[in-house]
Parts: structure tokens; sequence; C-alpha cells
């Protein structure tokens, strides 16, 4: 799989195979730089479609029926702290794979409730960050009915509980 194909200069965080297409998580050449999710056909590897997701996107899963695909983006500042974007979980109706439809699940929601969620043992912890420029979705774990999904927010020390079908993050549990 060439990522550059898709997006120039970038690397391949995370695969996931579902009914003969395989989604591919793309990095951005400069990591807090938005990054892409790309589908492909196993059989062959052609390119289906692709459409934009957040900053880092470190792992990516479909729903057990295979029509939404989730993607954890990490939002990893860069290393002075000087670019820090936020957090996020791109929910995408993979349907139709030549034009797949992104919504995201963001943590604005949870700004201005960081002492709330540190007294609750949340680490929230970056320089000036608000809580959704913090928290970093890594892994995401979907119910089996396909309406919840788990996301560890590992830097964290915390999960989000997010509702699919509304794109939403229902709560963060520490």
């Amino acid at each position: 799989l060439d990522a550059t194909t898709v997006l120039a200069g970038a690397s391949i965080n995370s695969v996931a195979v579902h009914n003969g297409i395989v989604a591919v998580a793309i990095q951005a050449a400069v990591k807090t730089d938005n990054g892409r999710m790309a589908l492909y056909r196993a059989s062959d590897l052609t390119l289906l479609g692709s459409v934009a997701v957040g900053a880092l996107p470190d792992m990516l899963t479909f729903t057990p029926d295979g029509k939404t695909l989730l993607v954890a983006n990490e939002g990893e500042p860069s290393d002075d702290y000087q670019i820090d974007p936020e957090g996020s979980v791109s929910i995408i109706d993979v349907r139709n794979p030549a034009a797949p439809v992104e919504r995201k699940a963001t943590f604005t929601a949870f700004n201005g409730q960081e002492a709330a969620l540190r007294a609750k043992g949340v680490r929230i912890y970056g320089p000036n960050a608000t809580a959704a420029k913090d928290f970093e979705p890594e892994y995401i774990a979907v119910s089996a009915d396909g309406k919840t999904a788990w996301v560890s927010l590992q830097e964290n020390n915390a999960l989000a509980k997010v509702d699919i079908a509304n794109a939403e993050v229902l709560d963060i549990l520490p």
C-alpha cells in the first residue's frame, strides 16, 4: 500500500480489513497536520476512496456490520507544544467506498471541565492545554451491537464512551 498516493510524505499507522475492503489510517508527513483514511480493494489493492481525518490517525476499526469505520485521531502535540491539535474520533460511513463520509466526535464539550475531570482521576497535563487538546485517542473497541465505542485515552489514564450513531463523546471515565 502506497500511502503517498493519498497523502504526500505520509506513513501508515493502522490497517483493518472487512468484507474485502482494506482500510488504512495515514499519518501526514507533519504529525500535527490532518491525516487521511483510505479504502482499498483487498484482492488487488486498488484505491477505492479516501477522506480527511484528524491529526495523527493512530488506529482504526470497523463496526461489526462493516458499514462504519472509526479512527482514533491522536492529535499528539509537536515536541515543543507550540502546535497541539485536538484529539478526536472520526466516524466514517463507508457503505459507498468511493465516497466515504466522515463525521467527527470531538472533546470540545469537556473544555472548561478540566478541574472536575482531574478530581475524578483523569490526567490532563499539557501546558495550557484544554481537555480537547490534551485528550489523545489511541485505541478503539466497538460494542457487539455497533452502537458504542470505547476509546482509550492512554496518556490521560481514561476512556471515552462514544455514541457512534450521533458521533458524540458521551463521557470521560478515569
